[in-house]
Order: structure tokens, then C-alpha cells, then sequence
């Protein structure tokens, strides 16, 4: 396949991302397996998460595409001839992309982009406890305060914000750190300066719903409704992975599993005939036990 023809099929794969974990490996691994056209594929990333028609939804899908590549690349790179593709052009762009992800005061996807973050940092061996810190208490001063009594908007963060004498990590982080106390500000504005309805509401005025007759607007058909569900599902599992995991630092003198299992299958020889029936006997009185537990009657 040359550069072109992979840099053509990369965008659709790019367009049609879904949170997926399988999805977005699968598309990761297209771009490892291609990395020696990697002047033509990272372009493309750039390419399409800049794209002003694409969904944010599919930009934070792209954001989680980011990361799993950075993984995948750190891993690939220990039996290939290429030293971690893909790894510094990302890390040189994370800034920028995150702009991308977060366009103007729409922050919809900023705890998606937080939890992606602490793991690209892992990965480069940052220490970002301070930035984690900071994304997680109230960021808003007493001009703050002032400037939402007074119903100022918040300034808009763009590219001028990118600090380029820190590591491009870093800079990551403050824009991110900036989005959260946009986020805040904005919230706490809004709830100062709305007018609160005391009677009950329209469903049609709460949800905006349109008419079937009104062919000006172009309605999501139940399919894509599921769809959108499906991303929304897949994205809130993957933002609570971290927590079903245990990482073990490899200065900890614990016992690790496979420790724990070796020790146990060397210290105790093999059981003779009389251990063995003891033995069946006891675990079969306790699957009686555990059956007897169940509403349903067991088969």
C-alpha cells in the first residue's frame, strides 16, 4: 500500500472512530503498520480533528485515539526498527489538538481529554500529581468572582495560549487547566445571570423538538440515535477503567500473583488418593451450599 492510498483509507478510519476499545486499537495498529508513511499519516490526524464538520463527539473519540497510539507505539517501537513512531509529532501537537477537542467555551469533553492526559504523562514519565491536583479543586479568583457578578464573558483561549518554552506536555496541561476554570466560570456565570422558570415547561421548548414537518432541519434517525448512545456508553466505561486496575510499582516488595501461586504449588506435594476424595468432598458440600443460596434453581 503506498503513502497516498494509506493516508486515504487512515481518514476514513479516523472519520468513523467509535470509543471502542477494539475500534480504536484496531486503528492504531493501521498506523503502526504503516508508520513508515508517517509524514503522510500524521498530517491526516491533523487533518481531520480540525476539521470543523466533524462532531465533537468524534474529536473525543480521536483525543482517546491519541493515546491508545502513544501506548501502542511505545510497546511497538521494543520489536521494530522504528524508534516510537507517531510519539513525538503527537506530543509536539497535544496543545493545539486539544483546542481542537475543546473549541471556544464548549467543554463538553474535558473529563474525557483529563483522563487521557494522565495517561499520556504516565507514559513520558511526568510527574502531573500538581496538574491533577488543580483539575480537581475550584480554580476561580476573587476577580473572577467579580468579573461573574458583573456578567463578563471569560476571555477565549486559543493558540496564543500555548506557552512554546515549556514541554509541549506541560503546555498541554495548562490549556487544559485553563479549560476547567473556563468551564467553571462559565457555569457559575450562567447560573447568576439566567432567569430560572418557576412553571412547568414545554417539552418541546425544554428539548427544542422540531416538527416533522419542518424540512429545514435534518432529524437523527433512530439508528443514529442508538449509535450516539453506544459512543456515550463506551466512553464512560473507558473513563472508569482506571479504577478496575491496579498498577504495582516495580520498587514494591509485595507478592505478586504469580509469586503468590508458585510459592503455594511448590510448598505443598501432590495429594494422595485419600487427600484427594477429602478434598472433592469438601468443595462439592460447598457448591451444594452456594446452589442452595440462589431464588432460581440451579441446572
Amino acid at each position: 500500500m503506498d503513502s497516498f492510498e494509506a493516508a486515504t483509507q487512515f481518514s476514513q478510519i479516523l472519520r468513523n472512530l467509535t470509543p471502542s476499545l477494539q475500534t480504536l486499537t484496531k486503528a492504531a495498529h493501521f498506523a503502526l503498520k504503516n508508520s513508515e508513511s508517517e509524514d503522510y499519516l500524521f498530517p491526516t490526524i491533523i487533518e481531520v480533528i480540525s476539521d470543523n464538520s466533524i462532531e465533537l463527539n468524534t474529536k473525543s473519540n480521536l483525543f482517546q485515539f491519541i493515546e491508545v497510539l502513544i501506548n501502542e507505539s511505545f510497546y511497538f517501537s521494543k520489536q521494530s526498527k522504528y524508534n516510537h513512531p507517531y510519539v513525538q509529532n503527537l506530543k509536539q501537537s497535544l496543545p493545539s489538538i486539544i483546542l481542537q477537542v475543546l473549541p471556544n467555551v464548549n467543554n463538553s469533553n474535558i473529563y474525557n481529554v483529563y483522563k487521557s492526559l494522565i495517561k499520556i504523562s504516565k507514559q513520558f514519565k511526568i510527574n502531573s500529581k500538581e496538574y491533577i491536583h488543580q483539575f480537581n479543586v475550584s480554580l476561580l479568583n476573587d476577580d473572577d468572582l467579580k468579573n461573574i457578578d458583573d456578567n463578563i464573558p471569560f476571555p477565549q483561549i486559543g493558540i496564543s495560549e500555548i506557552n512554546k518554552s515549556l514541554d509541549p506536555l506541560l503546555s498541554a496541561w495548562d490549556i487544559l487547566i485553563q479549560k476547567k476554570r473556563q468551564s467553571e466560570y462559565e457555569r457559575l456565570r450562567l447560573l447568576n445571570h439566567t432567569e430560572f422558570e418557576s412553571e412547568d415547561v414545554a417539552e418541546d421548548l425544554m428539548f427544542s423538538i422540531k416538527e416533522k414537518s419542518d424540512k429545514s432541519t435534518t432529524l437523527l434517525s433512530k439508528k443514529q440515535i442508538l449509535w450516539r448512545m453506544e459512543e456515550d456508553r463506551e466512553s464512560h466505561k473507558r473513563s472508569k477503567e482506571g479504577l478496575w486496575m491496579v498498577n504495582r510499582s516495580k520498587e514494591d516488595n509485595s507478592v505478586g500473583e504469580e509469586e503468590f501461586l508458585n510459592m503455594y504449588w511448590n510448598k505443598y506435594d501432590v495429594l494422595n488418593h485419600e487427600e484427594d476424595k477429602a478434598l472433592l468432598d469438601s468443595l462439592g458440600e460447598l457448591n451444594k451450599i452456594v446452589a442452595a443460596s440462589y431464588k432460581d434453581s440451579q441446572f
